[in-house]
């Protein structure tokens, strides 16, 4: 009667572990948000002979009850400084993005097809850069071993993605690989993360790259420095608002 017995423990223990896909995707997302922080960033965007342009930006997060606000703004070189994307995260609809420009003095709402834009003449699109998933995404387990999660995703009809697959690590649910496929099925980028740094409990990814395999081009992030739990009054509301932006940050 023991191996029956074991057998039997053993199988409730499997089914109140598993994840489903969108608990493994909602974990993955909270180990890439940082709540109430600052960062200092270094983007390398490559061109397909080799050529590279540095930019560097400071990042600013913070969160108010279930909504996630972040202000991306550039501070070299002279030509983007003063550039800044304000991401404004609601729970249960598209990401809120505007996009401030200095040489205009101009704040543009990124929306529709604006969204599949690239973020700056990176690699990044500027869907890339939300912090949710559309509300018509949905999720599927395709693999699973001891260490990874494969999950397939449909990013929903306003996507310039047809297909995205996310390779997240059991121990830290941080997904290491995200690979991005257009509507006709074709690989189309890659998002690989190559260096995670542990603060704390948290796990950040502190080096990464999205490669365009059709392009043949790159974007590298670096994160210089970082600064968790930041008291929230060094993180003011008025910072993550249009006017703080047009003010110039």
């Amino acid at each position: 009667m023991k191996p029956i017995i074991a057998a039997i423990a053993l199988l409730l223990s499997t089914a109140a572990s598993a994840e489903t896909a969108e608990e493994i995707m909602e974990k993955a997302r909270a180990a890439r948000q940082v709540d109430n922080s600052v960062q200092t960033v270094r983007m390398v965007i490559v061109s397909k002979t080799g050529s590279e342009r540095v930019r560097e930006l400071e990042l600013k997060m913070k969160r108010e009850g279930d909504v996630r606000k972040s202000l991306a703004r550039f501070t070299s070189p002279s030509d983007v400084a003063g550039t800044q994307l304000l991401l404004v995260d609601h729970p249960d609809t598209l990401d809120e993005q505007l996009l401030y420009m200095p040489a205009i003095k101009r704040t543009n709402r990124i929306s529709g097809k604006a969204r599949k834009g690239s973020f700056m003449g990176s690699d990044f699109a500027y869907e890339d850069m939300e912090m949710s998933d559309p509300p018509d995404a949905t999720h599927i387990v395709t693999a699973e071993d001891d260490t990874t999660w494969t999950i397939d995703t449909k990013p929903g009809e306003d996507s310039s993605y047809g297909r995205i697959v996310t390779h997240v690590t059991k121990a830290d649910f941080v997904p290491r690989k995200i690979e991005f496929f257009d509507d006709d099925g074709e690989a189309l980028k890659v998002l690989e993360v190559s260096k995670t740094e542990l603060d704390g409990a948290l796990t950040i990814a502190v080096e990464s790259v999205m490669t365009n395999l059709q392009k043949g081009t790159a974007t590298r992030l670096v994160v210089l420095e970082h600064k968790l739990n930041v008291p929230a009054e060094e993180l003011p509301d008025d910072v993550f608002t249009k006017a703080h932006m047009e003010m110039g940050g």
